[in-house]
């Protein structure tokens, strides 16, 4: 016997037809300001001891969609500045802007390394830049929820590549206020190893070292990134041919990220 569904039939049927609406991306800018001390002990190769000091600023805007298991997000370099000590050359900084880079934010909030679009030299030159000023981020953290993650995260290409493995504890601490809204603050502590090549006057370098580190920075209660401030000490060795023992170099780097708007 057919079953007669009548208007309710017709209601049932233009409501399996409306085409599924996904929420608008979110667009945030943010400034990344960078300094890094980094000393360089030359003795075994005859050059003495070396000390650069160098700070960095970055602006970008980040562009978040949601998507099957998380968000797709894009990095765009708005400017890069650093001052007249920092060893990029400022006409690659300025080439450096319009670089896009791209990552994934899984459900849980972890985000993946970022990875440069296109074949850009100047965008891949200043990646490091930016390697690290994203974090876990996602709505209902809540304080006393801690974790701990590893990351593998490789920058640069070719002959300047360095791979960082970071081990990391964080933990929700506490609210503060942080603008017109009161923040979860999330205080991190990482270990990591280091590993690479880069290039100098006298031919390739190994780098290996350790390094460690902790910080803070703070998320909204709809799981908004409004920033946050790190700190990082790495004590590294180089060796190559331009030395009989391998060189020992030490950094120190302070990151400070803001949400502009």
């Amino acid at each position: 016997m057919p079953t007669h569904l009548g208007g309710w039939g017709a209601v049932a049927a233009a409501t399996l037809a409306l085409p599924t609406v996904r929420p608008a991306p979110v667009t945030v800018k943010y400034r990344v300001d960078q300094s890094l001390t980094q000393e360089v002990d030359a003795t075994s190769a005859g050059q003495g001891k070396q000390t650069l000091r160098f700070t960095t600023s970055t602006f970008v805007t980040v562009t978040l969609n949601d998507s099957a298991g998380g968000r797709t997000m894009k990095v765009v370099i708005d400017s890069v500045k650093g001052d007249s000590t920092a060893p990029i050359p400022p006409a690659v900084m300025d080439s450096a802007r319009g670089g896009e880079f791209r990552a994934f934010v899984s459900r849980a909030g972890k985000p993946s390394p970022l990875t440069p679009t296109g074949t850009s030299p100047a965008a891949i030159q200043v990646q490091g830049l930016l390697a690290d000023f994203y974090p876990w981020v996602r709505p209902g953290l809540k304080v006393g929820d801690a974790w701990t993650d590893t990351t593998v995260n490789t920058t640069g290409a070719g002959s300047d590549t360095v791979t960082v493995r970071r081990i990391t504890s964080y933990k929700a601490a506490t609210t503060e206020p942080r603008g017109s809204v009161r923040a979860l603050r999330i205080t991190t502590a990482h270990s990591s190893t280091v590993a690479g090549v880069q290039p100098t006057p006298q031919g390739p370098a190994k780098l290996e070292g350790t390094g460690d580190g902790s910080g803070a920075y703070f998320v909204s209660p709809d799981g908004r990134y409004l920033g946050g401030e790190w700190q990082l000490h790495s004590a590294l060795n180089l060796s190559g041919a331009f030395a009989k023992e391998p060189v020992p170099v030490t950094v120190t780097q302070n990151t400070k990220v803001t949400a502009v708007r």
